[in-house]
């Protein structure tokens, strides 16, 4: 984060990690900006003080659910803003809000922001969370095979072998996961390879941008740039730039 931005931030146990990867809560001393990383996933934002925006988008309170992550999101926030939020994993909302129906219903998050406005801290997420673990159920059947599915294809394995790794249809495992995270896996992959790219420049900036294209699954530095550049909306080049001159970056 920036540093005129204080984040806390928890990863959930138990049963409610199979559906969230994180709850938060943040704090800004002075306005800013920064870019929220591209996975696929959704999330749930609550605007508790000031103001907050996703890509010029100003959020209004109470809550404000974000759309599948297809590419990088802009996120800006005024001076002394107050936010806090559930981030859930790719293709689990849609399962989680008929599963646990008043927890994730527009009155259980307008209770939610309520409660978070009263005690504005990440204590009150991490509460939450307790209820949701003894609500949540196992995932079904199907479920449970397209979360594996989503997992395969986040270790980068190659769609072709993630399909062959689950024990469904090729179609009905498209359909699934199109209808659960509004993505189809071939841009699901598309999205892991990116991020993976991105996580090498992290590790060694200096790396060969030719080289980084071949360990993260492109085709060459070309189709790399292209990728890299449509889902975080930056180039590979001046992203590896901005680390080495140890520019705050998402």
């Amino acid at each position: 984060m920036n540093n005129e931005l204080m984040l806390q931030r928890h990863q959930p146990d138990g049963i409610s990690q199979r559906y969230v990867q994180a709850v938060w809560f943040a704090r800004s001393l002075h306005s800013g900006t920064r870019w929220l990383p591209c996975d696929g996933a959704q999330g749930i934002v609550f605007v508790l003080k000031g103001e907050v925006s996703l890509d010029e988008h100003k959020l209004t309170a109470p809550f404000h659910i974000q759309p599948p992550s297809k590419h990088a999101v802009k996120l800006s926030y005024s001076a002394d803003a107050e936010f806090a939020g559930i981030r859930l994993y790719p293709a689990r909302l849609k399962a989680l809000q008929q599963a646990v129906y008043p927890l994730l219903s527009e009155p259980g998050l307008c209770a939610l922001a309520e409660q978070l406005g009263q005690a504005p801290t990440l204590c009150t997420l991490k509460q939450w969370l307790q209820t949701l673990s003894s609500a949540a159920p196992d995932p079904s059947y199907a479920m449970q095979h397209t979360y594996q599915l989503i997992s395969s294809l986040m270790q980068l394995r190659p769609l072709e072998d993630a399909y062959r790794g689950v024990p469904l249809g090729i179609r009905q495992l498209e359909r699934q996961v199109k209808a659960q995270s509004e993505l189809t896996p071939k841009y699901l992959a598309r999205i892991y390879r990116v991020r993976h790219a991105q996580q090498q420049l992290r590790d060694n900036p200096l790396i060969d941008l030719a080289q980084l294209a071949q360990l993260s699954g492109f085709s060459d530095q070309a189709h790399l740039t292209r990728e890299f550049k449509h889902i975080l909306k930056i180039t590979p080049g001046k992203y590896a730039r901005q680390l080495s001159a140890s520019v705050t970056i998402y």
